[in-house]
């Protein structure tokens, strides 16, 4: 089944709706990303991209820097529109309640709970629990919803409030959902256990190392039991070590919560080593869609063979 599927989604950067179209012809023509630049003068985020992302999937998506990785990403939340294309999401596999794990934590704080814990999904899905929505289509009201239910994202620079302790950064997403301080904070207080940082959440993000300030994102990230989540470079900024005990911290945190996770990375041995697809973005196109195994035996063009060579 699939959670994600963008359909025919171009982003054409700085351009209005006549001068977008004269860019997507020379691209339908032929002509590259660099080459519609230097003619044109219109950065090519993304091209006629076709992709579908399975619910409780890992997929990795890469690409040289400039290929379009992170404004593919910055489409399944709306920080960033299409030029044209759509973009689907089943929000049935959403619940419109925390999941069981969250609820019963909140649970054991009822007495101090102001109201019950539910996700509000008014305007999203309400009429058809069956159908996938059309995110470009929600106002402004239901794509905050969706923003708080749906999806999550974990960023490169980690984007923690440095004004705030390190439980505070974690609980945040459930402070918009207006639950207890007490529950939301022994929920964050789990979340941050899970990713092997118990007993610092009075700190502050400058007094953590790098790799600690990550598992905090993390954390956050995960506390909200958004079915979605999104990892933007999430792990580059880190030294190798560090980086591979996250990774290894990750692969066993979806072993258990199979959640739908859209993984940036430009580094093709972690896109192998989490990714159980991998899709190779050129230029704004997706080149290639597949398994490890699939792009290394049957690369689309030169450069998915160069990508698979670099690993072996």
């Amino acid at each position: 089944m699939n959670h994600i599927q963008l359909e025919n989604i171009s982003k054409i950067y700085n351009a209005n709706e006549s001068q977008a179209q004269s860019v997507l012809k020379l691209l339908a023509d032929g002509m590259d990303s660099v080459a519609v630049k230097k003619q044109t003068g219109y950065s090519v985020g993304l091209y006629d991209v076709n992709l579908a992302i399975k619910a409780g999937e890992l997929h990795c998506i890469m690409g040289l820097s400039g290929s379009g990785k992170s404004t593919l990403i910055r489409h399944l939340n709306r920080l960033i529109d299409p030029t044209s294309g759509k973009i689907w999401v089943d929000t049935t596999i959403n619940s419109k309640t925390l999941s069981s794990k969250v609820q019963g934590i909140a649970k054991e704080n009822s007495s101090t709970a102001a109201a019950p814990v539910t996700a509000d999904t008014d305007g999203i899905n309400d009429t058809n629990s069956s159908d996938s929505i059309n995110i470009l289509e929600l106002d402004d009201k239901a794509l905050q919803q969706y923003r708080q239910n749906t999806v999550s994202m974990v960023f490169q620079h980690f984007g923690l409030m440095p004004h705030m302790t390190v439980i505070q950064n974690v609980a945040y997403g459930l402070r918009v959902r207006k639950m207890s301080v007490e529950a939301r904070h022994e929920v964050a207080r789990h979340w941050l256990n899970e990713v092997g940082l118990p007993n610092i959440e009075h700190s502050y993000p400058d007094e953590l190392s790098g790799g600690m300030q990550q598992r905090v994102g993390l954390a956050r990230a995960l506390a909200t039991d958004n079915p979605i989540l999104l990892m933007d470079e999430a792990f580059s900024a880190l030294d190798p070590l560090i980086r591979a005990q996250l990774q290894d911290q990750l692969l066993e945190l979806q072993d258990r919560l199979n959640k739908t996770i859209v993984f940036i990375t430009h580094d093709i041995d972690e896109a192998v080593k989490v990714g159980q697809r991998i899709s190779i973005l050129n230029g704004g196109r997706l080149v290639q869609t597949g398994t490890p195994s699939e792009l290394r035996d049957n690369p689309a063009d030169d450069y998915v063979a160069q990508f698979m060579r670099a690993k072996a």
